[in-house]
């Protein structure tokens, strides 16, 4: 069990800022005084005083880290390194530190290139030079090209900036201390430099191509751009010849998009050939140094790194590494690939074989456990190697486990979580203690070269398996896949690996390959292995007192059930939210009623029977395939729900989705596209609510919209189904968007509800929380009275059942907590959102937002004064939590407050977590950044939110309260500028206005029952009020 950061401590009245009284058994009990013991491997090599120095790291939702746990804790995990960097690479890199503090980023000196780059001209203003890396190709690729793009800056006096896209947001911790590597977003060419590439005109190779620029050229631009990919051709390659290098060391901004390690070609330099050799005395060392020094997973990352460590490797007496990459599926089938990898490991003796015998025989004290940890986009070797050793005794008596992250099946580079997968997984691999790599794989490269260890390399496979299969590396050095040919002094075509002794072909038998390899290698083959670190071991002891708040309401009693929780890289055995938001979240007053606690129950078992993999959903495959209703094949239905729009609308339709779900006995399933990957934990015990990856319609439901002609609104407009049809199929598809038709919207009347209640399958797209409208429905009015006598509270309920969030987000979420907010004596969450700019302007939201806060008093007026009053011992703090796509709000709060003192003596403090400035719901790491951030406006004491706006409905829900409403500006601010919510409930944008009794449209669905009514902000909307309001 570890504690960071907070030490919770009983202080009899309250507790981080949380009032006992609000708890149903009062009191808080310390529990369990225990000691820890914690070793630490001391290590003084000079490699790792490299990376000895406090750092700063950017956190993936833009929520301040003010630490790195990776680079303190590495040693605890990773064998220390036997290979020793020079002192001279020491020194260069603790001067270039130094460079980078002075000429980063919103620094003067920056600041000064930065006009000078504007201004197209080099003149004499700025003293420092950059090279901008641009991002291509997957994480091995960048890694690589990073780590040669950061070789080449430290020769040549510059400062490395990275252009971060947001699919590489929060990998990193920042690797130099108080200084950032990002490229600010204020950089002239930000949004353009992605776009930069070979044919762009004023590339350095296009321009000497064209005869724009030559050697003699006098006037240089303020900058140039570099393109050093893979398909580079002769001009561009230019850049590695002596007098290319003069002339752009007077250039002082490059741009430079790289995807290969181009860096064994800057050794090929006679410019920078001395001083190679004072860094790198062990040319095969490079990366593993260089690597070692800038790569260290962010928080978010390392703690899954060291969590599936501690679950699934640690106890091992060998780690085995074998990382599978096909490039050609029908050259490299994977019948020939599984017989490589095992014909590799036998020959290599790297794991045990197995008897044929069909018992496991009993483990003995005499027994070696091994640990095999297979990286491949795809399942099947995992379950091979899985099922061998699962399921047969190893001649030797060794116990081996195999273990698998994950299988995306497909490379997503430009997707966040597949990155932070991606890093999770090169980490790991290099902590092994072998390792099996494939061929020509820049994920192996990084792998073997943090690892610092030459590799057995699976050969590749060109439709007959090599022999032998594999062979151990000669250099542990990444490969330049796409050198270049040309002698810059001879002018000619040559091999290069012919010029110094330490650049080579690999000679593993080329004919393996096809294609060449280049690479670094060390001038002699054989290595003194010592070992240069000293261990010692610091002990420290010391005693955490940990309170458990208890809690036996019955809101409580929903949730509490052993879970298994699935994210981003794979199963996890926690879901911590739903243990420990009882110390972060004040306890409800709302009460569920005994019959809906007992109703969850009931459909628990019912996802457990029928739910993903089970031999009842198996049946009910079969049937929705066929096309045909088999009442006798299963008793199981389900409800398909298929994403659209933002984090909030998504949130509130699921609500609605299960609702429905429940009152139809249906088992809900969740279409989760990657945007919504590692945001909740499983709401169900012992089983899934996420589509599997087999089912029929997967990759074609994303498509289904409202012109699909076998929606059920389209069958029902052109008679193709009607209410005595007797032969119905096995599935509809159901279109309840905010933009529905009235065919589609015939779903809420009682009618076609029967009819729909034989369909076993129901595919639902929704981006709105039509919960509301099945209030009115008279097939399930008996049944919701008896589940919410309190109509005020359903999403409360359910939203508070339904979404806890995955470890990686409460992670974000109690770190920021902590940080910022649990301190306050009072917290106000005040959420913005803008829909139209024209006809709500910055200035008028903000008076608006003063005028609100200032009547309904939640913050005090500032004095006149130009100073701070000093805190007396009487003050009370109150901290503001803004959200918003942007940052203007924040900064006006923040500088009101911090540069003028209270009229009432009270401390203010203004945070905003993130300002992405505009909503990217189909990015995985925005909604992250948006689920943390509702869930921190939930834990408000007050609430002030948007009209309109789901993101603060799933706030007030989750929190229970009703909001302050900031009503919505038409050009002019409302007088009053916000009102008090009259129900908590989130309002249905586009309810129906049709009478199923009726058959009229004219009559108003907000008079129909005392309970549901139009929303406060919306005049045609609909909400769930209780009668008495």
């Amino acid at each position: 069990m570890v504690f960071q950061g907070t030490v919770l401590v009983c202080r009899g009245e309250e507790i981080n800022g949380f009032d006992m009284k609000t708890f149903s058994k009062a009191g808080a009990y310390c529990l369990i005084v225990f000691s820890v013991v914690v070793i630490f491997n001391c290590q003084d090599t000079t490699l790792d005083s490299i990376i000895r120095f406090a750092a700063t790291n950017s956190s993936a939702i833009d929520i301040e880290e003010e630490s790195c746990l990776s680079r303190n804790q590495s040693v605890l995990y990773r064998k220390s390194s036997p290979y020793k960097p020079s002192s001279y690479l020491v020194s260069k890199l603790r001067s270039y530190e130094e460079l980078h503090k002075r000429c980063g980023p919103r620094t003067s000196s920056y600041k000064r290139s930065l006009k000078q780059l504007k201004s197209g001209q080099i003149d004499d203003s700025g003293d420092c030079k950059y090279v901008v890396w641009v991002a291509d190709c997957g994480l091995g690729n960048r890694i690589l090209s990073i780590t040669s793009a950061f070789l080449y800056a430290l020769l040549t006096d510059r400062v490395l900036l990275i252009n971060q896209e947001q699919e590489m947001v929060d990998l990193f911790c920042q690797p130099f201390p108080t200084s950032s590597w990002i490229l600010p977003d204020d950089f002239p060419f930000k949004n353009k430099v992605s776009g930069f590439n070979q044919k762009i005109g004023h590339s350095y190779g296009n321009l000497l191509k064209n005869n724009t620029i030559n050697y003699s050229t006098q006037l240089l631009p303020s900058y140039l751009y570099l393109y050093l990919s893979h398909d580079c051709d002769h001009d561009d390659q230019l850049f590695f010849c002596d007098q290319d290098q003069a002339l752009l060391s007077k250039v002082p901004w490059l741009i430079m998009r790289s995807n290969v390690y181009f860096l064994p070609s800057l050794f090929l330099m006679s410019s920078f050939d001395q001083e190679l050799d004072k860094l790198f005395p062990d040319k095969e060392t490079v990366f593993h140094h260089l690597g070692r020094y800038l790569f260290h997973p962010s928080d978010r990352v390392w703690r899954l790194i060291t969590k599936y460590y501690q679950d699934h490797l640690a106890k091992a007496e060998k780690r085995i590494g074998i990382q599978i990459r096909i490039f050609d599926a029908k050259t490299s089938p994977f019948e020939s690939v599984m017989e490589q990898i095992l014909a590799c490991i036998q020959k290599e003796k790297l794991l045990p074989e197995v008897d044929t015998e069909k018992s496991i025989a009993s483990p003995s004290k005499n027994q070696t456990s091994k640990v095999v940890l297979v990286t491949s986009l795809f399942r099947g070797y995992f379950e091979k190697l899985n099922k061998m050793y699962g399921e047969h005794p190893t001649k030797t008596g060794e116990v081996v486990a195999i273990y698998q992250p994950s299988h995306e099946r497909m490379q997503q580079s430009w997707e966040n979580s597949h990155n932070v997968q991606a890093w999770v997984e090169i980490y790991l691999l290099s902590l092994s203690d072998e390792l099996v790599t494939s061929a020509w794989s820049t994920f192996g490269y990084v792998a073997q070269g943090l690892r610092g260890m030459r590799p057995l390399i699976l050969y590749k496979i060109d439709r007959t398996i090599p022999d032998p299969p594999c062979g151990r590396g000669m250099s542990m050095e990444p490969c330049y896949h796409a050198p270049p040919i040309f002698d810059c002094k001879t002018k000619k075509t040559v091999d290069t690996t012919t010029f110094v002794p330490h650049v080579k072909h690999y000679k593993l038998d080329l004919s393996k390959f096809t294609g060449k390899c280049f690479g670094l290698q060390r001038r002699g083959n054989g290595f003194d292995m010592k070992t240069y670190s000293k261990v010692g071991a610091c002990l420290i002891v010391f005693s955490v007192v940990l309170i458990f708040i208890f809690q036996d309401t019955a809101l409580d009693s929903i949730t509490r059930f052993a879970t298994t929780s699935f994210f981003a890289t794979g199963s996890e055995d926690s879901c911590l939210s739903r243990k420990q938001s009882v110390l972060y979240r004040k306890s409800s007053p709302h009460k569920p009623s005994s019959y809906l606690v007992s109703k969850l129950r009931s459909y628990e078992e019912l996802h457990k029977r029928c739910g993903p993999h089970t031999d009842s959903y198996k049946r009910s495959m079969k049937q929705l395939k066929s096309g045909q209703i088999d009442h006798n094949s299963t008793d199981c239905r389900y409800v398909v729900w298929v994403a659209d729009c933002g984090l909030g609308n998504r949130m509130l339709s699921i609500t609605s989705a299960f609702l429905y779900a429940l009152l139809t006995n249906r088992v809900l399933l969740i279409d989760q596209e990657q945007e919504m990957v590692g945001l909740f934990c499983e709401p169900f015990p012992n089983t899934s609510w996420i589509l599997p990856e087999d089912f029929p319609f997967k990759k074609k439901l994303r498509g289904f919209n409202q012109k699909y002609i076998y929606s059920y609104g389209n069958l029902l407009k052109n008679n193709t189904i009607n209410y005595s049809t007797q032969l119905l199929p096995s599935y509809l598809y159901l279109y309840l968007c905010h933009d529905g038709d009235h065919h589609d919207q015939l779903f809420f009347c009682d009618q076609d509800q029967a009819l729909l209640n034989k369909v076993p399958w129901l595919i639902m797209r929704s981006n709105v929380y039509f919960l509301p409208s099945m209030f009115l429905m008279s097939s399930f009015d008996q049944e919701l009275d008896n589940l919410f006598p309190d109509k005020e509270t359903v999403f409360h309920h359910l939203g508070r059942y339904l979404f806890h969030p995955s470890d990686r987000v409460w992670r974000l979420i109690t770190k920021y907590y902590r940080d910022h907010l649990a301190k306050a004596k009072k917290r106000i969450g005040i959420q913005i959102r803008i829909f139209d700019s024209k006809t709500s302007p910055f200035e008028s939201v903000m008076e608006q937002i003063l005028a609100c806060t200032k009547k309904e008093k939640i913050l005090p007026e500032v004095g006149t004064e130009k100073y701070i009053a000093s805190p007396s011992k009487n003050q009370t703090s109150k901290v503001v939590l803004v959200t918003s796509l942007f940052r203007g709000y924040f900064e006006k709060l923040k500088k009101m407050y911090g540069e003028h003192p209270t009229k009432t003596g009270e401390v203010v403090a203004v945070y905003q977590p993130s300002h992405e400035r505009k909503q990217r719901s189909y990015t995985n790491s925005h909604n992250i950044q948006a689920w943390a951030e509702i869930y921190l406006l939930s834990l408000s004491d007050e609430l002030v939110t948007s009209a309109w706006s789901t993101f603060g409905y799933v706030a007030q829900g989750l929190r229970g309260i009703r909001p302050l409403i900031l009503y919505k500006i038409d050009r002019t601010i409302p007088d009053p500028p916000c009102g008090r919510g009259v129900s908590m409930e989130p309002c249905y944008h586009a309810p129906p206005i049709f009478d199923c009794k009726a058959q009229s449209t004219t009559l108003d669905i907000g008079a129909l029952v005392p309970h549901v009514k139009h929303c406060e902000d919306i005049s045609w909307g609909l909400k769930l009020f209780n009668s008495s309001n």
